[in-house]
């Protein structure tokens, strides 16, 4: 199918093995982020299509639980092969339907491969440990064994801005350890990932051990996140959203595991390497167009440094050239919708009634932001936990390392954090202080290794996402104690 006819389709959901239309009949309509027309369509699935995935998932999770880890490991690496042959219709649809770059596409479905051959391999390596007891006194004839099991039935909601990425994240962890998982998509960008299960499902991943519930959040996610037949629920999303999935899981004593909101620090000190700085600060605010929950956001510079590193924003941020996302040098596209630009649009007025000023842009286009670069001070609600959504530098001056961090640790989130230095006390001093999951010396907040242990500080989530640690989060110990086997 070439990538033209894959944007006309009309797609369906997948339950218990079955494409399957909406019990409803109702469908959302798709469509291209940037001239509106019409991509395809997706089932508007109901309270009643969730309740059907989640009676397949029991025996969908006894099924591949029981499939040996070799084999899984095989039919994930078999996926994503198949995710690179098929890299120019999913880049295609994935820019489309979401407003990125098709360049920025292309990277993400990249990644998506790779996340997928990473937790096939890893998942060869999920050991126990053997544990002699003679640590404590009376115990020392038994031994005890530890293995790792699924934790059974998951649901998985993904958010609209990294739709393909964060599947793999979520999906594949998920299988690689054995449980079952139902997919709960974006409504704005949900395609992709219809693509995606279907690649998966090729390969051998059974029909009730991996579904897809297209709808919308309120509906189909209230009610999946809201089971008691489930054993987790990972989320990636806003902090306002994940509160309230955690509430509805944490009734019925149900594991979350939510990556949520951030405001990152950008910090640039009096001896940054400022061309570096620059083209960070620049990359990490406009990747994705600006709707990544890592990104450059509260832009702190020291004063000595200040306005040569704004005068040098100032001339790159002009320069970006924003419209169509299919174009080979876009570098900035429409956002997921025309109301998300409507609310940047309405971030950018509120800052400037708080005493911020408009050094670049400022104005909307449809879901089309120029890219915006506003000076602002500590009184202004972005300088701590007003978290803009799209490509808009905000940037503020401090007297020096220590208050920046102070200004940094302000914020109720802490995601990732960069600093701009070449002293090396200086970087270890902000790396021990700052409260965030990561923090990037000399290098962007963009930043996200496979292997890492990413998660954030306070407000911006619970556990962590990485090849390895999700494949932790997404097991269970199990102790099997044989007493007295090591009796004399």
């Amino acid at each position: 199918m070439t990538a033209a006819t894959e944007l006309l389709a009309k797609h369906r959901m997948s339950i218990g093995g079955q494409a399957r239309d909406s019990a409803s009949g109702e469908v959302i309509e798709i469509r291209d982020k940037f001239d509106g027309h019409l991509i395809g369509t997706v089932p508007a699935g109901t309270i009643a299509d969730a309740q059907d995935a989640l009676d397949a998932a029991v025996a969908g999770a006894e099924t591949w639980s029981a499939t040996p880890a070799f084999r899984r490991a095989a039919i994930l690496k078999t996926a994503a092969a198949q995710i690179r042959a098929d890299r120019a219709q999913l880049s295609a649809m994935l820019s489309a339907e979401n407003g990125k770059t098709i360049a920025d596409a292309r990277l993400e479905i990249d990644t998506t491969a790779r996340i997928f051959d990473g937790f096939a391999e890893e998942s060869l390596r999920l050991f126990g440990q053997t544990i002699p007891l003679d640590i404590q006194d009376g115990l020392q004839s038994d031994l005890m064994l530890t293995v790792r099991e699924p934790l059974g039935v998951m649901v998985g909601i993904v958010p609209f801005n990294f739709p393909a990425e964060l599947y793999a994240h979520k999906v594949g962890a998920a299988l690689a350890a054995g449980n079952a998982m139902i997919v709960k998509p974006p409504e704005d960008d949900p395609i992709v990932t219809v693509m995606l299960t279907e690649i998966l499902h090729r390969a051998g991943v059974p029909g009730a051990a991996l579904q897809l519930v297209t709808g919308y959040g309120h509906v189909v996610g209230a009610h999946l996140a809201g089971s008691p037949d489930i054993a987790a629920v990972t989320f990636t999303g806003s902090t306002a959203v994940g509160a309230v999935i955690a509430a509805a899981a944490g009734r019925n004593v149900v594991r979350v595991f939510l990556e949520l909101s951030g405001n990152d620090a950008f910090i640039v000190c009096d001896d940054a390497d400022l061309d570096t700085a620059v083209d960070h600060a620049v990359a990490g605010r406009t990747y994705a167009n600006g709707q990544v929950c890592v990104a450059t956001k509260r832009i702190m510079v020291v004063q000595s440094r200040y306005q040569e590193f704004v005068d040098r924003l100032r001339e790159r941020v002009a320069a970006l050239r924003v419209g169509d996302q299919r174009g080979e040098t876009t570098d900035v596209g429409p956002l997921i919708s025309v109301e998300a630009a409507r609310t940047v649009e309405r971030q950018i007025h509120e800052a400037v009634e708080q005493g911020a000023r408009v050094l670049v842009g400022g104005t909307r286009r449809g879901a089309l932001i120029d890219p915006t670069l506003l000076e602002i001070d500590t009184r202004v609600g972005i300088a701590t936990d007003e978290e803009i959504f799209g490509p808009v530098f905000s940037v503020l001056a401090v007297d020096n390392l220590d208050e920046a961090i102070e200004l940094a640790n302000a914020s109720q989130f802490g995601l990732n954090a960069a600093v701009f230095t070449n002293d090396v006390t200086q970087a270890i001093r902000a790396g021990r202080r700052i409260k965030a999951g990561i923090v990037s010396v000399n290098g962007g907040n963009t930043y996200r290794p496979d292997v890492a242990a990413f998660g954030g500080y306070k407000k911006s989530g619970l556990g962590r996402e990485g090849i390895a640690y999700t494949l932790d989060e997404f097991t269970q110990i199990k102790s099997i104690v044989l007493r007295g086997v090591l009796a004399d």
